[in-house]
Protein backbone atom coordinates (compact mmCIF):
# COMPACT_ATOMS: atom_id res chain seq x y z
CA UNK A 1 0.00 0.00 0.00
CA UNK A 2 1.48 3.29 -0.60
CA UNK A 3 1.75 6.22 1.82
CA UNK A 4 -0.97 8.37 2.14
CA UNK A 5 -1.02 11.81 0.27
CA UNK A 6 -3.86 14.27 1.22
CA UNK A 7 -3.82 17.26 -1.51
CA UNK A 8 -4.43 21.18 0.34
CA UNK A 9 -6.58 21.12 -3.03
CA UNK A 10 -7.67 19.20 -5.47
CA UNK A 11 -9.79 19.87 -8.52
CA UNK A 12 -13.26 18.29 -9.41
CA UNK A 13 -14.23 18.16 -12.89
CA UNK A 14 -16.32 15.30 -14.28
CA UNK A 15 -18.20 13.90 -17.31
CA UNK A 16 -20.35 16.94 -17.69
CA UNK A 17 -17.15 19.11 -18.18
CA UNK A 18 -15.37 16.03 -20.39
CA UNK A 19 -18.33 16.77 -23.21
CA UNK A 20 -19.29 20.35 -22.77
CA UNK A 21 -15.51 20.38 -23.96
CA UNK A 22 -16.10 18.06 -26.88
CA UNK A 23 -18.82 19.43 -27.55
CA UNK A 24 -17.36 22.80 -28.02
CA UNK A 25 -14.54 21.22 -30.14
CA UNK A 26 -16.84 19.55 -32.41
CA UNK A 27 -18.75 22.59 -32.59
CA UNK A 28 -15.13 23.98 -34.48
CA UNK A 29 -15.75 27.64 -32.64
CA UNK A 30 -13.00 28.11 -29.90
CA UNK A 31 -12.42 31.31 -29.26
CA UNK A 32 -15.27 33.92 -27.49
CA UNK A 33 -18.48 32.71 -28.56
CA UNK A 34 -21.88 31.49 -27.64
CA UNK A 35 -20.83 29.64 -24.44
CA UNK A 36 -19.26 32.52 -23.24
CA UNK A 37 -22.17 34.74 -23.15
CA UNK A 38 -24.03 31.26 -21.39
CA UNK A 39 -21.33 31.62 -18.24
CA UNK A 40 -21.47 34.90 -18.20
CA UNK A 41 -24.94 35.10 -17.77
CA UNK A 42 -25.01 32.23 -15.24
CA UNK A 43 -22.69 34.05 -13.20
CA UNK A 44 -24.71 37.45 -13.06
CA UNK A 45 -27.73 35.18 -11.89
CA UNK A 46 -25.77 33.49 -9.06
CA UNK A 47 -24.34 37.09 -8.09
CA UNK A 48 -26.76 39.54 -8.82
CA UNK A 49 -24.58 41.77 -10.95
CA UNK A 50 -25.99 43.39 -13.70
CA UNK A 51 -22.43 42.63 -16.12
CA UNK A 52 -20.09 39.95 -16.24
CA UNK A 53 -17.22 40.15 -17.98
CA UNK A 54 -15.10 36.99 -18.78
CA UNK A 55 -11.72 36.70 -19.19
CA UNK A 56 -8.49 34.78 -19.50
CA UNK A 57 -7.41 34.70 -15.81
CA UNK A 58 -7.76 36.85 -12.68
CA UNK A 59 -4.71 38.82 -13.31
CA UNK A 60 -6.43 40.24 -16.43
CA UNK A 61 -9.62 40.80 -14.54
CA UNK A 62 -7.23 43.08 -12.25
CA UNK A 63 -5.56 44.77 -14.94
CA UNK A 64 -8.59 45.32 -17.49
CA UNK A 65 -10.49 46.94 -13.85
CA UNK A 66 -7.40 49.32 -13.27
CA UNK A 67 -7.11 50.46 -17.07
CA UNK A 68 -10.97 51.12 -17.25
CA UNK A 69 -10.55 53.57 -14.02
CA UNK A 70 -8.01 55.22 -16.45
CA UNK A 71 -5.50 54.38 -13.41
CA UNK A 72 -1.75 55.97 -14.46
CA UNK A 73 1.59 57.22 -14.11
CA UNK A 74 2.01 58.55 -10.87
CA UNK A 75 -1.10 57.33 -9.16
CA UNK A 76 -1.02 55.37 -6.00
CA UNK A 77 -3.37 52.33 -5.72
CA UNK A 78 -3.68 50.83 -1.42
CA UNK A 79 -3.19 47.18 -1.99
CA UNK A 80 -2.81 44.46 0.80
CA UNK A 81 0.74 42.97 1.65
CA UNK A 82 -1.33 39.44 2.62
CA UNK A 83 -2.35 38.82 -0.97
CA UNK A 84 -0.91 37.07 -4.00
CA UNK A 85 1.00 39.06 -6.09
CA UNK A 86 -1.18 39.59 -9.32
CA UNK A 87 -3.18 42.11 -6.82
CA UNK A 88 0.03 44.64 -6.94
CA UNK A 89 1.17 43.54 -10.29
CA UNK A 90 -1.78 44.51 -12.13
CA UNK A 91 -0.94 48.31 -10.28
CA UNK A 92 2.26 47.90 -11.71
CA UNK A 93 0.84 47.11 -15.31
CA UNK A 94 -0.57 50.53 -15.35
CA UNK A 95 2.66 52.34 -14.54
CA UNK A 96 1.24 52.99 -10.82
CA UNK A 97 2.46 52.20 -7.57
CA UNK A 98 0.79 50.10 -5.56
CA UNK A 99 1.61 50.96 -1.33
CA UNK A 100 1.37 47.84 0.51
CA UNK A 101 -0.97 48.30 3.91
CA UNK A 102 -1.62 46.08 6.97
CA UNK A 103 -4.42 43.43 7.69
CA UNK A 104 -6.29 42.48 10.46
CA UNK A 105 -4.32 39.25 12.01
CA UNK A 106 -7.44 37.59 12.47
CA UNK A 107 -9.28 38.19 9.55
CA UNK A 108 -6.56 38.18 6.99
CA UNK A 109 -8.74 41.16 5.24
CA UNK A 110 -7.73 44.52 5.20
CA UNK A 111 -9.90 47.42 7.21
CA UNK A 112 -10.77 51.23 6.84
CA UNK A 113 -8.19 52.27 9.43
CA UNK A 114 -5.38 50.16 7.28
CA UNK A 115 -6.23 51.71 4.01
CA UNK A 116 -6.32 55.50 5.98
CA UNK A 117 -3.14 55.42 7.52
CA UNK A 118 -1.86 54.37 4.01
CA UNK A 119 -3.76 57.51 2.26
CA UNK A 120 -1.77 60.69 0.36
CA UNK A 121 -2.79 62.97 -2.47
CA UNK A 122 -1.65 60.29 -5.15
CA UNK A 123 -4.12 57.45 -3.89
CA UNK A 124 -6.24 57.11 -6.72
CA UNK A 125 -7.86 53.58 -5.90
CA UNK A 126 -8.30 50.86 -3.18
CA UNK A 127 -8.15 46.86 -4.22
CA UNK A 128 -9.43 45.48 -1.00
CA UNK A 129 -8.46 41.61 -1.08
CA UNK A 130 -11.32 38.65 0.28
CA UNK A 131 -8.49 36.35 2.06
CA UNK A 132 -9.62 32.50 1.82
CA UNK A 133 -12.84 33.59 1.01
CA UNK A 134 -14.25 35.56 3.97
CA UNK A 135 -15.90 39.20 2.48
CA UNK A 136 -14.18 41.98 3.77
CA UNK A 137 -16.61 44.74 5.96
CA UNK A 138 -17.97 46.40 3.48
CA UNK A 139 -19.64 48.91 4.93
CA UNK A 140 -16.61 50.67 6.57
CA UNK A 141 -14.53 50.06 3.21
CA UNK A 142 -17.10 51.77 1.01
CA UNK A 143 -17.89 54.44 3.85
CA UNK A 144 -14.12 55.04 3.49
CA UNK A 145 -13.80 55.07 -0.14
CA UNK A 146 -16.71 57.33 -0.77
CA UNK A 147 -15.42 59.75 2.30
CA UNK A 148 -12.20 59.87 0.16
CA UNK A 149 -13.00 60.15 -3.37
CA UNK A 150 -11.55 56.18 -4.67
CA UNK A 151 -12.54 53.93 -7.13
CA UNK A 152 -12.92 50.96 -5.51
CA UNK A 153 -11.93 47.25 -6.68
CA UNK A 154 -12.98 44.05 -5.21
CA UNK A 155 -10.60 41.31 -5.38
CA UNK A 156 -13.35 38.28 -4.78
CA UNK A 157 -10.41 35.64 -5.87
CA UNK A 158 -11.44 33.49 -3.57
CA UNK A 159 -14.88 34.67 -2.47
CA UNK A 160 -17.20 33.47 -4.69
CA UNK A 161 -20.44 32.09 -3.01
CA UNK A 162 -19.86 34.10 0.35
CA UNK A 163 -22.23 36.38 1.55
CA UNK A 164 -21.47 39.71 3.59
CA UNK A 165 -25.13 40.43 5.55
CA UNK A 166 -27.10 38.22 3.50
CA UNK A 167 -25.61 39.28 0.15
CA UNK A 168 -23.73 37.28 -2.28
CA UNK A 169 -20.53 38.30 -2.70
CA UNK A 170 -20.28 40.05 -6.47
CA UNK A 171 -22.41 42.61 -6.71
CA UNK A 172 -22.17 45.00 -3.03
CA UNK A 173 -19.17 46.99 -4.56
CA UNK A 174 -18.52 48.99 -7.81
CA UNK A 175 -16.16 46.06 -9.34
CA UNK A 176 -15.37 42.74 -8.50
CA UNK A 177 -12.96 40.55 -10.04
CA UNK A 178 -12.70 36.38 -9.50
CA UNK A 179 -10.28 33.91 -10.43
CA UNK A 180 -11.10 30.30 -11.90
CA UNK A 181 -7.74 28.80 -11.13
CA UNK A 182 -7.61 25.07 -10.26
CA UNK A 183 -7.95 25.62 -6.86
CA UNK A 184 -10.70 28.53 -6.56
CA UNK A 185 -14.42 27.29 -5.50
CA UNK A 186 -14.74 26.82 -9.40
CA UNK A 187 -12.60 26.57 -12.01
CA UNK A 188 -12.27 26.69 -15.79
CA UNK A 189 -8.03 25.71 -15.85
CA UNK A 190 -7.17 29.26 -16.05
CA UNK A 191 -10.24 32.44 -16.37
CA UNK A 192 -11.65 34.99 -14.62
CA UNK A 193 -14.62 37.44 -14.06
CA UNK A 194 -15.02 40.96 -14.00
CA UNK A 195 -18.81 42.01 -12.13
CA UNK A 196 -20.02 45.63 -11.74
CA UNK A 197 -23.49 47.23 -11.96
CA UNK A 198 -22.19 50.59 -14.42
CA UNK A 199 -22.76 50.07 -17.44
CA UNK A 200 -20.46 52.57 -19.04
CA UNK A 201 -17.34 50.61 -17.29
CA UNK A 202 -18.32 47.45 -18.22
CA UNK A 203 -18.86 49.11 -22.04
CA UNK A 204 -15.12 50.19 -21.59
CA UNK A 205 -13.82 46.95 -20.28
CA UNK A 206 -14.95 44.55 -22.97
CA UNK A 207 -13.32 46.73 -25.22
CA UNK A 208 -10.14 46.62 -23.54
CA UNK A 209 -10.33 42.48 -23.19
CA UNK A 210 -10.26 42.70 -26.68
CA UNK A 211 -7.43 44.68 -28.60
CA UNK A 212 -9.50 47.94 -27.67
CA UNK A 213 -12.03 47.16 -30.49
CA UNK A 214 -15.73 48.41 -29.92
CA UNK A 215 -16.27 46.63 -33.53
CA UNK A 216 -14.21 44.21 -35.81
CA UNK A 217 -10.71 45.55 -36.68
CA UNK A 218 -11.99 49.04 -35.27
CA UNK A 219 -10.08 49.93 -32.61
CA UNK A 220 -10.52 52.96 -30.25
CA UNK A 221 -8.37 52.80 -27.24
CA UNK A 222 -5.08 50.25 -26.48
CA UNK A 223 -6.05 47.23 -25.23
CA UNK A 224 -5.35 43.54 -24.33
CA UNK A 225 -5.76 39.84 -25.96
CA UNK A 226 -7.58 39.17 -22.67
CA UNK A 227 -10.45 36.92 -24.27
CA UNK A 228 -11.56 33.83 -22.68
CA UNK A 229 -12.08 30.60 -24.36
CA UNK A 230 -15.15 28.99 -25.41
CA UNK A 231 -13.50 25.65 -23.84
CA UNK A 232 -12.97 27.43 -20.81
CA UNK A 233 -16.48 28.99 -20.72
CA UNK A 234 -17.70 25.23 -21.08
CA UNK A 235 -16.11 24.15 -18.54
CA UNK A 236 -17.11 27.21 -16.15
CA UNK A 237 -20.80 26.65 -16.95
CA UNK A 238 -20.84 22.98 -15.50
CA UNK A 239 -18.82 24.63 -12.95
CA UNK A 240 -21.84 26.82 -11.93
CA UNK A 241 -24.58 24.39 -11.88
CA UNK A 242 -22.56 22.50 -8.82
CA UNK A 243 -21.22 25.47 -6.86
CA UNK A 244 -24.19 25.35 -4.16
CA UNK A 245 -23.20 21.97 -3.18
CA UNK A 246 -19.46 22.70 -3.27
CA UNK A 247 -20.30 25.59 -1.31
CA UNK A 248 -22.23 23.67 1.31
CA UNK A 249 -19.91 20.65 1.35
CA UNK A 250 -16.22 23.62 2.09
CA UNK A 251 -19.07 24.94 5.15
CA UNK A 252 -19.20 21.33 6.25
CA UNK A 253 -15.48 20.38 6.01
CA UNK A 254 -14.96 23.92 8.28
CA UNK A 255 -17.46 22.68 11.06
CA UNK A 256 -15.62 19.60 11.63
CA UNK A 257 -12.38 21.67 11.79
CA UNK A 258 -13.77 24.00 13.97
CA UNK A 259 -15.53 21.62 16.09
CA UNK A 260 -12.23 19.59 16.30
CA UNK A 261 -9.64 22.40 16.95
CA UNK A 262 -11.43 24.43 19.10
CA UNK A 263 -11.12 22.28 21.60
CA UNK A 264 -7.00 21.90 21.16
CA UNK A 265 -4.30 23.45 22.93
CA UNK A 266 -2.06 25.12 20.85
CA UNK A 267 -4.65 25.52 17.59
CA UNK A 268 -6.42 28.66 16.81
CA UNK A 269 -9.51 28.14 14.57
CA UNK A 270 -10.27 30.92 12.30
CA UNK A 271 -12.15 33.93 13.11
CA UNK A 272 -15.23 34.98 11.64
CA UNK A 273 -17.24 38.21 11.95
CA UNK A 274 -21.11 38.62 11.87
CA UNK A 275 -21.12 40.40 9.23
CA UNK A 276 -20.13 36.90 7.21
CA UNK A 277 -23.25 35.26 6.79
CA UNK A 278 -22.11 32.65 4.47
CA UNK A 279 -18.08 32.02 4.14
CA UNK A 280 -16.45 30.00 0.83
CA UNK A 281 -13.71 28.64 2.28
CA UNK A 282 -11.12 28.94 -0.32
CA UNK A 283 -8.75 27.49 2.50
CA UNK A 284 -8.99 26.80 5.72
CA UNK A 285 -6.43 28.27 8.20
CA UNK A 286 -5.51 27.34 11.21
CA UNK A 287 -2.80 29.22 13.22
CA UNK A 288 -0.39 28.30 15.72
CA UNK A 289 2.66 29.80 17.45
CA UNK A 290 4.67 31.56 14.57
CA UNK A 291 7.80 29.61 16.46
CA UNK A 292 6.36 26.31 15.96
CA UNK A 293 5.06 26.73 12.36
CA UNK A 294 7.54 25.32 10.52
CA UNK A 295 7.85 22.14 12.48
CA UNK A 296 4.36 21.43 12.25
CA UNK A 297 4.56 21.85 8.54
CA UNK A 298 7.32 20.04 8.09
CA UNK A 299 5.60 16.86 10.44
CA UNK A 300 2.39 17.23 8.28
CA UNK A 301 4.47 17.00 5.41
CA UNK A 302 6.20 13.68 6.52
CA UNK A 303 3.08 12.34 7.24
CA UNK A 304 1.62 12.88 3.81
CA UNK A 305 -0.70 16.16 4.55
CA UNK A 306 -0.26 18.96 2.35
CA UNK A 307 -0.16 22.55 3.32
CA UNK A 308 0.12 25.68 2.21
CA UNK A 309 1.62 28.63 3.93
CA UNK A 310 -1.17 31.35 2.25
CA UNK A 311 0.83 33.76 0.19
CA UNK A 312 4.34 35.31 1.74
CA UNK A 313 3.24 38.82 1.86
CA UNK A 314 4.08 41.84 -1.00
CA UNK A 315 6.57 43.29 0.97
CA UNK A 316 9.15 40.28 1.38
CA UNK A 317 9.09 39.84 -2.54
CA UNK A 318 12.83 40.30 -3.32
CA UNK A 319 11.53 42.52 -6.97
CA UNK A 320 8.87 44.66 -5.18
CA UNK A 321 12.06 45.35 -2.45
CA UNK A 322 13.99 46.55 -5.17
CA UNK A 323 11.44 48.09 -6.44
CA UNK A 324 9.65 49.89 -4.07
CA UNK A 325 12.36 49.92 -1.27
CA UNK A 326 10.40 47.51 1.57
CA UNK A 327 12.18 45.40 4.17
CA UNK A 328 11.16 42.48 5.26
CA UNK A 329 10.56 43.82 8.95
CA UNK A 330 7.64 46.23 7.81
CA UNK A 331 4.25 46.11 8.18
CA UNK A 332 4.43 43.79 11.65
CA UNK A 333 0.31 42.65 11.81
CA UNK A 334 1.04 41.28 8.63
CA UNK A 335 4.43 39.53 9.58
CA UNK A 336 2.49 38.31 12.59
CA UNK A 337 -0.24 36.88 10.53
CA UNK A 338 1.15 34.87 7.90
CA UNK A 339 4.17 34.05 10.47
CA UNK A 340 1.52 31.74 12.61
CA UNK A 341 -0.97 30.48 9.57
CA UNK A 342 -0.95 27.12 7.94
CA UNK A 343 -3.95 26.38 5.28
CA UNK A 344 -4.55 22.01 5.59
CA UNK A 345 -6.48 20.43 2.97
CA UNK A 346 -10.06 21.47 3.10
CA UNK A 347 -12.07 20.03 -0.35
CA UNK A 348 -15.65 18.94 -1.40
CA UNK A 349 -14.55 15.04 -1.51
CA UNK A 350 -12.51 14.62 0.99
CA UNK A 351 -12.96 11.45 2.81
CA UNK A 352 -14.62 11.24 6.68
CA UNK A 353 -11.09 8.87 6.99
CA UNK A 354 -9.06 12.11 5.65
CA UNK A 355 -10.42 14.64 7.72
CA UNK A 356 -9.60 12.78 10.36
CA UNK A 357 -6.07 11.84 9.82
CA UNK A 358 -5.46 15.14 9.48
CA UNK A 359 -7.17 16.46 12.28
CA UNK A 360 -5.20 13.69 14.37
CA UNK A 361 -1.86 14.68 13.07
CA UNK A 362 -2.30 18.70 13.00
CA UNK A 363 -2.77 17.51 17.12
CA UNK A 364 0.38 15.88 17.72
CA UNK A 365 2.25 17.76 16.11
CA UNK A 366 1.78 20.72 18.09
CA UNK A 367 1.57 18.76 21.16
CA UNK A 368 5.14 17.75 20.22
CA UNK A 369 6.82 21.29 19.13
CA UNK A 370 5.26 23.34 21.68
Amino acid sequence: MGKTFIPVANVSLGEEEAHAVADVVRSGRLSTGPKVAEFEAAFCEYTGAKHAIALINGTAALHVALAALDIKPGDEVIVPSLTFISTANAVLYQGATPVLCECDPLTYNVTADHLRACLTEQTRAIIPVEMNGMPVNYAEILDFAKEAGLAVVIDSAESLGAAYKGQRIGAIGPIHMFSFFPNKIITTGEGGMITTDDDELAAQMRVILNQGQDYRYHHIRLGYNYRMTELQAAVGVEQMKRINHRILEKNRIASCYQDAFSKIHGIEVPYVPEYVTQHSWYMYSVRVAAKIRDAVVEQLKEQGIETRLSFPPVHMQPYIQQLLGYQDDQLPLTNQAWNSKIDIPAWPGITEKDLNTVIEALQSAVASTS
